[in-house]
């Protein structure tokens, strides 16, 4: 059984002049567990893909569901439940909370959710342990590096034992040895908890490591060869 499927998914814009068409007819699934990559060049729809299917923006056409239930009939709150509940977002530029430390961003979604401040900080503190980050707790993100940041945001994203990360370039501002090591802590964590991986990037190294690969142009969303048979990467 699929756990997040989309069936020709469409989402068009007018821009005043003309209709502009961002996704077209995209069909897409992922199974419990699995790490999945999307590749595509700046302005063919990723990032827009991915907010839908984390149901931050809606489709102009199309359905998207999560273990069978469409996210789209659901009402704003339980939209925000199931983003709560069962997803983690991981972005390029972290989206960390800048007076706040470390710890505490890494509880906000436990806070969020209702969860008592001392139970969310414990929470947060054995996530932030878990990805080599027990020293920086008290830190402010402009006093951590950007791997630091990036390890914060991922922490963030997985304090809730999400279903499903969604992640928006999470290598994109990083150096490819911070870079490898943020894959390896994902294919750790994928090992320890199970959790699935979307992970839209023009990383095709980090592409390469992943279960499945796809390549959305255009809008138009392709399954790519598979990794084994990639080139240059």
């Amino acid at each position: 059984m699929n756990l997040l499927s989309c069936t020709n998914l469409s989402k068009s814009y007018n821009d005043g002049t003309s209709q502009v068409d961002v996704l077209k007819q995209v069909n897409f699934s992922l199974q419990s567990g699995e790490q999945v990559a999307i590749l595509g060049n700046s302005g063919s729809g990723k990032s827009t893909l991915l907010h839908i299917l984390g149901a931050l923006d809606s489709p102009t056409e199309g359905q998207v569901t999560f273990q069978q239930q469409d996210i789209f009939a659901f009402s704003a709150k339980q939209q925000a439940q199931f983003r709560n509940q069962h997803l983690g977002f991981v972005y390029q530029m972290h989206h960390l909370l800048p007076e706040f430390s470390a710890i505490e961003n890494v509880a906000m979604p436990l806070l969020i959710g209702k969860q008592s401040s001392s139970k969310a900080k414990k929470s947060a503190q054995n996530m932030l342990d878990r990805v080599g980050l027990s020293h920086r707790l008290e830190h402010k993100p402009s006093q951590l590096s950007g791997g630091e940041r990036q390890r914060v945001a991922i922490a963030r994203a997985l304090v809730t034992n999400p279903s499903i990360v969604l992640a928006d370039e999470p290598t994109g501002n990083l150096d490819d040895k911070t870079g490898q090591s943020i894959y390896e802590l994902i294919r750790e964590l994928k090992q320890d908890f199970q959790t699935s991986f979307v992970i839209v990037t023009h990383d095709q190294k980090l592409a390469s490591k992943l279960d499945k690969i796809w390549q959305l142009q255009s809008g138009v969303l392709t399954q790519s060869a598979p990794k084994d048979m990639m080139v240059n990467v």
